[in-house]
């Protein structure tokens, strides 16, 4: 599989969430672009609390000018940013020709 050159997204802009959260979203997120088949110029990952037992997690990603976006819930903030990444990974490989 072929990607864009890419190590990491340079450019990923996280809200929400506390401290730890953000570090880890960023640190699975940003190694996406390994996966690319074009560059990846940003991502952008929101946090929220959906319920009192439930954390949402919503990605965008531009790849190139496409946008590739996914979304997961779970119980706890890395559960869900790691279902998220999970998704992001399989649609960035099925993008590949």
């Amino acid at each position: 599989m072929k990607h864009a050159g890419q190590l990491e997204i340079a450019n990923v802009v996280v809200e929400a969430g506390d401290q730890t959260a953000r570090e880890y979203a960023h640190d699975r997120i940003a190694p996406l672009a390994r996966f690319a088949p074009e560059p990846t110029t940003y991502a952008h990952v929101r946090i929220v609390t959906a319920s009192p037992r439930t954390i949402e997690v919503r990605v965008n990603l531009d790849v190139n000018g496409t946008p590739v976006v996914a979304q997961a819930q779970a119980e706890t903030a890395t559960e869900a940013i790691d279902a998220v990444r999970d998704h992001l990974h399989s649609q960035l490989t099925k993008m590949h020709p």
